[in-house]
C-alpha cells in the first residue's frame, strides 16, 4: 500500500523529523493528539494540501484506509474537511469522505486541558487554544506571565507617540488626548510623516493576546529563540522553496559555495536566533526573486548584500535598497561588516536582529513590539516599530512563508498573560464610528469653578454657601454626536459633593469630568441658658465670686457698672441694682439656685 503512495511519502519525509523532535516530551505529541480515528468510505479519494477541491492533492486514499483525524476545516463553500494522517501522508478530504469509527477526542481533551491548567492560561484564552490545538496538534502553547497589571500595560502604551496609526485610518483609530489632537482645528498631529497617534481603543486591541489567537496571526507569538529540538534544516528548506535562496551561492569574494539552508541554520546558532524567523524575515524583506541588496547588484555597491535590509530607508538622494547596500560597506567586527559575500550578510545580520531584540527577551513579534520584559532595558520604551499593527502583519506574512511541513511540526508559541485583564478580549473601534469624548465647556450656574475650564482637565473644584441647596450643572460635548450625562440641577449636602459629568462617544468611549463642590455648614446656635446671662454680671460667660464683687462695688459707688452689665445685675427686674440683687447673686453662686 506505501509503494503506490510514493510521491506522497516523498513529500512528507521531512514531517518525520518534526513528529520526532516531539516524541517523548511533557507536550502532547502527534499521537497522543489525535482526536478520532476514522476509515475511507470512498473507493478512491484524494489527499489535498488544503480544504479546497482546487488544492493539489499529496496523494491519495482507498476505501477501506484507515486514518487519523487531525483537525477540521470549513472551505469557502462551507463544506467541512477532515485534516487526516495516514501513514507518513497528511492532508485535508472531504468529512463525508471519512467514517468516523472510533474517537479519542476524550482521553485528548483532557490531556490538552490538564495542559492548560499547568501553564496557568485563563479561560478566555482556552477557547481560542483549544480549536488551534485541534488544527494543529503538535503546536506548543506556553503561558507567558509578565507580571504586569493590564491597567499599566494600557497606560504605558497609550502614551502619545509610542503607538501610531496611518493619517488615513478611521476617526475612531486616532487618538484625541493632549498633544495628538487639536480639538480647536478638529485635526491630528502629525507625529511621523503621514502618521499620529493611536486611540486608546485601538491600542487595547493590538495589545490584548486573546484577538489574536487563530491561525492567521497566532505567528506574532512564535517563540524567535533557537531551539535545535523544534527548529531543522528541513523546515528552514521549505521556508526558501520556490525562492532565489532555494539552494546554495557562490561568494564573489572567496569563491566558497554554501547552502542558504546551512548558512541560516549556522546563523541561529550563532545569535540564537530562530532560523525560521530569519529565513521569513529575508524571504519577506527580498521577496522570491530577490532585490539588488540581497543579490549584490546595486550600481555603485556590487557585491555589497543586506539581506535583513539594516539600516535601509529612503531619503531625498538614495532608494531604500541603495541605503541599505551603503550599510553593507561599513566596518564593524561584531556584525561581520563589511558584508561583502551572502553569508557574511546573513550570519552578520543575524547577530545584529539577535543582540538588538532576541537576547533581550523580546524574542517574538508581539514583544518587540510591545516591551513587556525587563531585557535589561526596562519596560515600554525599547519597541521594534511604532506602527499598531505591524505586528499583525508581519505575523500574517510568516504564515503564508511556512510550508505544510513546517506548520505540522512542533511549533511554540509563548503568549502573554497580564494580570486583572478584561474578562472578554477588548474590541476592535468601530471604524464608522467617532470616538470624541471630549467635552467643549462645563459650567455650573453662579459659581466659578477652578481652575478654569479646559477640555484635557477632568477634575474641578468649586465652593458654595450654606444657604445653596442646590446648583444647575451645564456641559457641552466638542461632538454633536456624543452624548452627555450628570447635568442639570443637583442637590447639595452639607460639606464635600462629588458630580460626575459624562461624555460618551459613538464608538463607546467615555470620559468622565469631576466637579468636588464643598457647601459651608450652617452655624450652629448654642442654646443661651438666659438665668445663667441673668446672673452673670460681668459678661465673662461664668457666674460667681467676681460678679458679687462687681455688684458691691456698683451698690456702694466705687465703681459703677456699664449699662448692659446693670441690666443684668438687676435680678428681681425692678428697674434698680440694690442690696437685693446683691444678695440673690450671693445665693446664687454660694447655691446654685
Amino acid at each position: 500500500m506505501i509503494l503506490k503512495r510514493t510521491a506522497a511519502v516523498l513529500m512528507a519525509v521531512a514531517m518525520m523529523f518534526g513528529t520526532a523532535a516531539a516524541t517523548g516530551s511533557n507536550i502532547i505529541n502527534a499521537a497522543a493528539a489525535q482526536d478520532r480515528n476514522g476509515v475511507c468510505s470512498y473507493t478512491y479519494i484524494d489527499v489535498r494540501k488544503d480544504a479546497d477541491n482546487n488544492s493539489a492533492a499529496k496523494g491519495w486514499l482507498d476505501g477501506g484506509d484507515a486514518v487519523s483525524i487531525l483537525g477540521e476545516k470549513y472551505d469557502s463553500n462551507g463544506t467541512l474537511w477532515y485534516k487526516i494522517q495516514f501513514e507518513l501522508l497528511v492532508g485535508y478530504v472531504p468529512a463525508d469522505s471519512i467514517s468516523v469509527s472510533g474517537s479519542q477526542s476524550a482521553d485528548n481533551s483532557s490531556d490538552f486541558e490538564s495542559y492548560l491548567d499547568s501553564q496557568a492560561f485563563p479561560e478566555s484564552y482556552r477557547i481560542y487554544l483549544r480549536d488551534l490545538h485541534k488544527q494543529h496538534p503538535n503546536w506548543i502553547f506556553k503561558a507567558q506571565h509578565v507580571g504586569i497589571d493590564w491597567d499599566t500595560a494600557v497606560s504605558e502604551e497609550t502614551v502619545v507617540g509610542r503607538n501610531l496609526v496611518h493619517n488615513g485610518a478611521p476617526d475612531s483609530w486616532k487618538s484625541r488626548a493632549k498633544g495628538a489632537y487639536d480639538p480647536n482645528t478638529d485635526s491630528w498631529y502629525q507625529l511621523d510623516t503621514g502618521w499620529v497617534a493611536a486611540s486608546d481603543g485601538i491600542i487595547k486591541y493590538y495589545l490584548d493576546p486573546r484577538n489574536f489567537l487563530s491561525e492567521n496571526y497566532i505567528f506574532m507569538f512564535e517563540n524567535l529563540s533557537y531551539d535545535p529540538s523544534v527548529h531543522t534544516r528541513d523546515g528552514v528548506e521549505a521556508i526558501l522553496r520556490g525562492t532565489f535562496m532555494d539552494g546554495g551561492y557562490t561568494c564573489p569574494d572567496t569563491g566558497e559555495w554554501f547552502s542558504y539552508a546551512d548558512t541560516f541554520m549556522e546563523a541561529a546558532e550563532v545569535s540564537g536566533v530562530s532560523p525560521y524567523h530569519l529565513a521569513s524575515r529575508c524571504r519577506n524583506e527580498q521577496g522570491v526573486y530577490g532585490a539588488p541588496q540581497s543579490l549584490g547588484t546595486v550600481a555603485g555597491y556590487e557585491n555589497y548584500f543586506n539581506f535583513f535590509d539594516v539600516g535601509a530607508y529612503a531619503t531625498s538622494s538614495m532608494t531604500a535598497g541603495q541605503m541599505a547596500a551603503r550599510y553593507a560597506t561599513n566596518y564593524n567586527d561584531s556584525y561581520m561588516l563589511p558584508w561583502t559575500n551572502q553569508y557574511r550578510s546573513i550570519v552578520g545580520g543575524s547577530i545584529f536582529l539577535g543582540n538588538g531584540y532576541i537576547t533581550k527577551d523580546q524574542d517574538t513579534l508581539y514583544l518587540q513590539k510591545f516591551d513587556m520584559t525587563d531585557g535589561g532595558n526596562g519596560y515600554f520604551a525599547h519597541q521594534y516599530m511604532t506602527c499598531v499593527f505591524g505586528q499583525a502583519n508581519e505575523a500574517v506574512s510568516l504564515l503564508k512563508a511556512y510550508s505544510d511541513e513546517v506548520l505540522d511540526s512542533a511549533m511554540e508559541f509563548k503568549i502573554p498573560v497580564y494580570n486583572n485583564m478584561p474578562s472578554t478580549r477588548c474590541p476592535k473601534p468601530d471604524s464608522e464610528s467617532d470616538n470624541n469624548d471630549y467635552l467643549s465647556s462645563l459650567s455650573i450656574s453662579g459659581v466659578t469653578i477652578s481652575p478654569a475650564f479646559n477640555s484635557y482637565t477632568d477634575s474641578y473644584t468649586a465652593k458654595v454657601s450654606a444657604d445653596t441647596d442646590s446648583i444647575n450643572v451645564s456641559a457641552e460635548a466638542s461632538s454633536s454626536t456624543s452624548d452627555v450625562y450628570g447635568t442639570g440641577e443637583i442637590a447639595l449636602k452639607d460639606g464635600k459633593n462629588t458630580i460626575e459629568i459624562s461624555c460618551v462617544s459613538p464608538a463607546g468611549t467615555t470620559r468622565v469630568y469631576k466637579i468636588t463642590v464643598s457647601k459651608a455648614s450652617k452655624s450652629k446656635k448654642t442654646a443661651v441658658n438666659k438665668t445663667t446671662l441673668k446672673y452673670d454680671i460681668n459678661g465673662d460667660g461664668k457666674v460667681n465670686i467676681t460678679d458679687i464683687v462687681v455688684v458691691m462695688a456698683h451698690i456702694s459707688g466705687k465703681k459703677l457698672m456699664l449699662s448692659a452689665n446693670e441690666k443684668n445685675a438687676d435680678i428681681d427686674g425692678n428697674g434698680r441694682v440694690n442690696v437685693t440683687d446683691a444678695m440673690l447673686v450671693i445665693r446664687f453662686v454660694k447655691c446654685k439656685i
